[in-house]
């Protein structure tokens, strides 16, 4: 099984605290989702989120995010977030380059990273 990394993790309780009203309903299906997929795209990262049907739906849009960034170690300007929500459950976390660099050999799962609430 693959784990959520210390940024997925992080950038995805950072979402939900963008969006007290639905943070509780995202934290539970958090704590039973687990990766499905993720693949580096050397402009970011894509990670599958697999939530079982059993977890409560919400009904909260279906692009949550946007204002969630990171400072990390081997980018200038660090990375934005984007949580896409599927029928009501967690689908997929983006994470993209805001300066248009290059993560192709950045280990996402070891990354030295801080949360910040604006761009850089």
């Amino acid at each position: 099984m693959i784990e959520f990394t210390p940024l997925e993790n992080a950038a995805l309780l950072a979402i939900f605290g963008e969006t007290p009203e639905f943070a509780e309903g995202l934290r539970c299906q958090l704590e039973v989702a687990i990766v499905g997929n993720r693949n580096n795209t050397g402009a970011g990262f894509y990670t599958d989120i697999v939530v079982p049907a059993s977890a409560g739906r919400l009904e909260c849009p279906r692009i949550l995010g946007q204002e969630t960034h990171a400072r990390v170690d081997g980018l200038k300007y660090g990375l934005g977030f984007v949580l896409f929500m599927e029928d009501g459950r967690l689908h997929q976390l983006e994470g993209y380059c805001c300066g248009g660099e290059d993560t192709s050999d950045l280990p996402l799962s070891d990354l030295s990273f801080r949360i910040a609430d604006t761009p850089f």
